[in-house]
């Protein structure tokens, strides 16, 4: 569901649903990017918010490629079917436990640059 951005500092309107990102950055060793999957849980135009249990791979404002999928089962939710383009960290957070021997969990949120491109692209039905 999309909800308005109201009093909170989010650019455009956002919808919580789980889809697959792609993280890609460049290694400082090498030309071999790393990547990262993680699943999304909030997506706009303006950036993707995501939980992980590796808080240590992101840094804020570390600057990487981000690639969103939307699956298909909520593709009338969004104007677009996948957002990629660069993308930088704003916002990494450790969450709160819900039992002190659970692993630790961080919320990652990353902010979209102006060259995003938003793909609408849908299968034509034949």
């Amino acid at each position: 569901m999309i909800q308005p951005s109201g009093d909170e500092r989010r650019r455009g309107r956002r919808a919580s649903v789980q889809a697959p990102v792609v993280i890609r950055r460049a290694s400082s060793s090498g030309p071999t990017p790393v990547v990262n999957e993680e699943i999304a849980t909030n997506i706009s135009l303006a950036g993707v918010y995501f939980e992980t249990a590796d808080g240590q791979a992101y840094q804020l404002n570390d600057a990487v490629i981000t690639s969103v999928s939307i699956p298909e089962s909520h593709t009338r939710e969004f104007p677009f079917t996948r957002l990629a383009g660069r993308s930088r960290v704003v916002r990494v957070k450790e969450l709160p436990q819900a039992e002190s021997t659970a692993a630790k969990r961080f919320g990652v949120a990353l902010e979209f640059g102006s060259d995003v491109t938003a793909l609408t692209a849908r299968p034509s039905r034949g």
